[in-house]
Parts: C-alpha cells; structure tokens; sequence
C-alpha cells in the first residue's frame, strides 16, 4: 500500500518532527537527564537526514529504517523513565508520524511495535519508576489508550487516502481528456488549414505545387536526418506544405509579378507574419515557426534577422526544401541543383542540412541511373 500523503507533507511533518525533537532536547536538559540529550540529539540527526533525504526524492524504504531508528531510541528513553509522562506523550506522537508519513502498512506496523512494547514494559514492572509515577491502574490503561489513538488515526488516514487518490486520479483523467481535446482540436484545425492550401490551386496552382514539392523535400530530408517517427515526419510534411500560406493574404498581383518594387516587396514578404498567425492556433510550434522563419538565412540576412542555430530546426530544413523546389521549377536538373544546393551551404543554409539533402539527391541520381540501365535492353 502506499503512502496516503504527498511528497510536501511527509516532508513537512519531518521538519516538525526535527523542531519537536529539539525541543526534547531542550527538556532532557532541563532535568539533568544527559542520557536522555544523547538519545534525542542522534534522533534528531536521523530526522535531519531523512528530511535531506526526502527533499530531493522519497525513498519509502530510508523512511522505514529512520523512523525505526527513531522509534527505538524513543522507547528506550521512556524505559529508562527520565522523561516522566513527557516520555510517554512523545512515544506516542511517534506512532501517530510514523502512520502520516509511512502509510498505512509501515506505520501500523511500527505503531504496533509501540504498542506492544509499552504494554510489555507496564505489565510486568520492568520499570517501576512508571508505575510509581502514573499508579498501576493508568499502567494497565495506557495500551489501551494507545491504540485508541491508532485507530482514530488510521481511521483519519484512509480517508486521506481516498481523498487524495481519488483527487489524483481525477487529474490523470482531467488531463487525458484535455490532451484528447487538444489532440481533436489539432486535427480539425489541421483540416481546416489544408483546405485553405487547396484555395492556393485556385489563387496560384503554381504555388500550390510548389508547396507540396517542398513538403516531400522537407520530409525526405528529415527521414534522412535520423528521424522515423511517423509522427514527427507528419508535423515536418505539413509544416512544408503549410510554410507559405500567408500568400493567401497578399495580393494576386504580386503572385504573378517577376519583380518587385521595395514597397511591394515589404508587403510581399508580411506573408511569413500572415502564415504564424493563421498556424499558431495549432498548437504545433514547428509549423507556425516554419511559416515564420523558412526565409531566414544563416548569416542573418533573412527577413527577421535571425543566423545560425538560432533559426528553429524545422524552418532551416523547409528553408533547404523551399530553394531546393525553386530550382526545380526553373527545369534544372537534379546535378545542377545539387551543385547550386553545395555553394548555398554555411552562406545562405545550415551546412549540416544541405549535406544531407545533397545525399537525398545522390540517392535519387543512383535510383535514375539504375533504373536506366534496368531499362536498357540487353538484346
């Protein structure tokens, strides 16, 4: 079973434990018991250490050897009776920590072990400094009230126990549902977004071309960077599908325009804001940063300024995918682009990046070339 209590108030009533043992010190002092000064001080080192312990991580096992210890050096101050009644009240108060902060199966244990040993040691007079002091009667009636205590207590912490069970298990549930609601929310406005890149095949099938092109790009890259997570290469595609739907907000006019003039270029390029602020309500950070960043260059020449590792990952492989489509669109071939590609890398493109689509391109030559000779006849 486990323990019914938080890391917070095991750890709390710890610390309480460490100011109530001190103070038993302080007492034990007061009455010339120096036996009794020795015991606490090494109990209070074993709450000290259980409390350090405890505040970086709980081990329930390290609480069960301390408490033990603690609970031991206890009973052994009230057999030696210094501590009059005082002695008892606190071999009490051990029982009750011990089931607060071990839960119901150690802490009842050690509780028991109280118990029986407080009993033992009244019923037969081992000490009769005790039953001098509290008479035969209360003696005999102390076991009794001890387990009194015990029960109420374990009845306190069972309904603890349920409390906060059913309180986490409540969380768990809370956030699989808001997980699941966040997962549904994505996907319709993962719908709802591709739908609006299908209205690009009526503004510009060229851009709509282009950008499914630099979807497949960017996930060929990415599968060849080491990445197989179905899932991670789906966000990579859609994030190269999706990096330039912001032109849905910038005129026509400029979409068919060779070249620009610098006012025209400034609003041509509010096309990377547009895309973020459509794309950030998915809640897909890579593909709201790869509208937003895809023409940033490694020196820092981009739009936004931004150089080297400072650009999201995912925008500097879109931004690879996006030049790399570009020139296929200008008809070259997959050599020339491959040799444009290698001069662009460490100037306008991660190094590292275009390397690995210079390989996506090395494998697809060796693909053309196989199936070229495939082809041939050998007759």
């Amino acid at each position: 079973m486990e323990p019914p209590q938080n890391h917070e108030m095991a750890l709390w009533l710890k610390r309480v434990a460490c100011m109530a043992t001190l103070w038993a010190i302080v007492y034990s002092s007061m009455i010339d018991s120096f036996r009794c000064v020795v015991l606490f001080t090494v109990a209070l080192v074993v709450w000290f250490i259980d409390s350090e312990v405890s505040s970086h991580r709980t081990h329930i096992y390290i609480d069960v050897v301390c408490i033990g210890i603690v609970t031991g050096l206890v009973l052994t101050a009230v057999l030696w009776g210094d501590l009059h009644q005082i002695g008892c009240f606190i071999a009490l108060t051990i029982a009750v920590l011990s089931v607060f902060i071990l839960g119901l199966l150690w802490g009842n244990i050690l509780g028991i072990f109280n118990c029986l040993f407080v009993g033992i040691v009244f019923s037969i007079n081992v000490n009769n400094k005790m039953v001098d002091m509290y008479s035969k009667e209360f003696c005999e009636r102390f076991v009794y009230i001890m387990l009194s205590f015990m029960a109420t207590v374990n009845f306190m912490v069972f309904r603890m126990t349920e409390h906060w069970v059913y309180k986490r298990k409540y969380r768990e549930n809370l956030g699989l549902l808001i997980e699941k609601g966040k997962a549904g929310r994505k996907d319709v406005y993962l719908k709802i977004f591709i739908a609006m890149y299908k209205t690009l095949e009526t503004k510009s099938p060229v851009m709509a071309k282009h950008s499914e092109r630099t979807a497949v790009w960017t996930r060929l890259i990415t599968r060849k960077m080491g990445i197989v997570n179905e899932e991670e290469l789906k966000t990579y595609y859609y994030a190269g599908l999706l990096h330039d739907i912001g032109k849905i907000g910038i005129p026509d006019v400029f979409m068919s325009k060779l070249e620009l003039t610098d006012e025209e270029y400034e609003i041509y390029k509010k096309h990377v804001d547009i895309g973020y602020e459509i794309l950030k309500e998915l809640q897909m950070e890579d593909i709201s940063n790869a509208a937003l960043y895809h023409h940033e260059k490694w020196k820092g020449d981009g739009y936004k300024g931004l150089r080297g590792d400072e650009i999201p990952q995912v925008a500097r492989i879109v931004g690879v995918a996006n030049y790399i489509t570009r020139l296929e669109q200008k008809g070259m071939s997959l050599s020339e682009i491959k040799e444009d590609v290698t001069k662009m890398g460490g100037k306008a493109y991660d190094i590292r990046i275009v390397r690995i689509a210079c390989e996506v391109i090395d494998e697809m030559l060796a693909q053309q070339t196989e199936n070229s000779i495939l082809g041939q006849s050998v007759f």
